[in-house]
């Protein structure tokens, strides 16, 4: 069988030494994913991210990799992942080039065959290749069709190039690293036309997030959009911006009880740490209170004519705000560029748990310097036009590494496709 590899996560590293092993002919697009790879790090344990299939194959190069030596995700990366990407490099094709779409060869996506399943017809891969890596390549394995290349050629070869590569099966593990939009339905007004510098999106958002907690002094009040495993890495990323004492920050969420579900499912160091940060400012906003009743009990038993001279105590505001089960419906930007406003709904359908306060407004606006949107996480988009259920194609969701058990959850998802793949081709030491 001839397999197609998408993404350069461990699990596609996985796959791809799976299946070499199986005898399979494989083509891996492991473009590089660095904006991943601090999140890995943060959350990086020795035993995380290997197999018995990678020790084994690293064994046979004459290679070891020790987990108790493993202290650090570069240790991983440089005694783990790149021999045995390397390795691979020298056994099978590895590309790293971003691939752009994944269609049949010939079918269209609503077309059928006669008495044929659509997995007759191959799957059409198409790629970009820098022309110059295309031309050294060249240079070394066709030197004939190299020479026959005219400098007007070469000269005029200034944009990427796109080609394409047939095969039977296409596994997609590329890591999801965007969000849709601010709101959860897909689409907010305005969202378009707003500073991108200050509007990020998924992992996006998880880098401005790390600038702005170390060094962002023109940022005093920030947008969270979500509650997920994303949201919970930039609110924890965001602690100590946070902790300063002029920074304010309004989480967003369609949950009831906004990172209930994370605080059930995520790994345990981080649920502590969330926890931590929680009671954390649960316990300032509580002296806060306790401050302001105090001042506000002194000030009642002034009499009428001191009163009308001093200003009535303020009530307090959180520095952790949460508009729990609200929409971020609008975005907007005024002329001068320095804040956005979004705008909130919540509808009487849905429950608004966490400060309940902050419910019954129907519309509510709040200005802010910078908005990170953490939905529901998705894969970088490739053109696809296949039909829903095709035959050969897994695309596989990836738990993020801050989730309990992510690694071995990813792992029982490969053994299914192995399962499922199994069932189409017999493995090459079968017969």
């Amino acid at each position: 069988m001839k397999l197609a590899i998408l993404g350069s996560s461990p699990l596609a590293l996985e796959a791809a030494l799976r299946f070499h092993l199986h005898g399979a002919s494989l083509t891996w697009f492991n473009a590089p994913e660095i904006e991943y790879e601090e999140y890995f790090a943060r959350h990086f344990q020795a035993a995380t991210y290997i197999s018995e299939t990678g020790l084994n194959f690293l064994k046979e190069s004459g290679k070891t990799y020790s987990a108790d030596s493993a202290v650090n995700f570069d240790y991983w990366k440089n005694n783990y992942f790149l021999p045995l990407a390397e390795m691979m490099m020298r056994e099978q094709k590895v590309r790293t080039h971003d691939v752009v779409s994944v269609t049949k060869r010939y079918l269209a996506p609503s077309e059928t065959l006669e008495k044929r399943t659509r997995f007759l017809d191959l799957f059409r891969v198409m790629f970009q290749v820098n022309p110059q890596e295309f031309i050294k390549e060249q240079q070394i394995t066709n030197p004939e069709a190299y020479e026959r290349l005219s400098k007007e050629l070469v000269d005029s070869l200034q944009k990427n190039l796109e080609m394409y590569e047939d095969f039977d099966l296409v596994l997609d593990l590329r890591r999801p690293s965007e969000s849709a939009s601010v709101s959860v339905t897909g689409r907010a007004l305005g969202e378009g036309r707003v500073s991108k510098d200050q509007l990020k999106y998924g992992i996006e958002a998880l880098k401005l997030a790390r600038e702005i907690n170390l060094d962002a002094n023109d940022v005093r009040e920030v947008a969270l959009v979500g509650s997920g495993p994303l949201a919970a890495e930039i609110l924890m990323t965001l602690t100590e911006w946070l902790k300063d004492l002029r920074s304010r920050l309004f989480i967003v969420s369609e949950e009831a009880w906004p990172f209930q579900k994370y605080l059930e499912e995520g790994d345990a160091r981080s649920v502590t740490e969330l926890k931590e940060l929680f009671e954390y400012f649960n316990q300032e906003f509580q002296i806060e209170v306790n401050e302001f009743h105090h001042k506000l009990r002194e000030w009642q038993e002034l009499d009428d004519f001191v009163q009308a001279k001093m200003s009535k105590p303020v009530e307090p505001i959180p520095r952790l705000v949460f508009f729990s089960g609200h929409n971020a419906t609008a975005v907007d930007q005024l002329l001068d560029k320095r804040r956005l406003f979004l705008t909130l709904e919540k509808p009487d359908f849905r429950e608004g748990l966490r400060q309940p306060e902050n419910n019954p407004l129907e519309l509510k606006t709040i200005g802010v310097d910078r908005i990170l949107v953490a939905n529901k996480m998705q894969k970088p988009k490739i053109e696809t036009h296949l039909a829903g259920q095709e035959v050969g194609h897994f695309d596989v969701d990836l738990d993020l590494p801050n989730m309990a058990r992510a690694w071995s959850k990813d792992l029982e998802k490969l053994k299914g496709i192995e399962n499922e793949i199994f069932k189409l081709f017999s493995p090459a030491d079968s017969h």
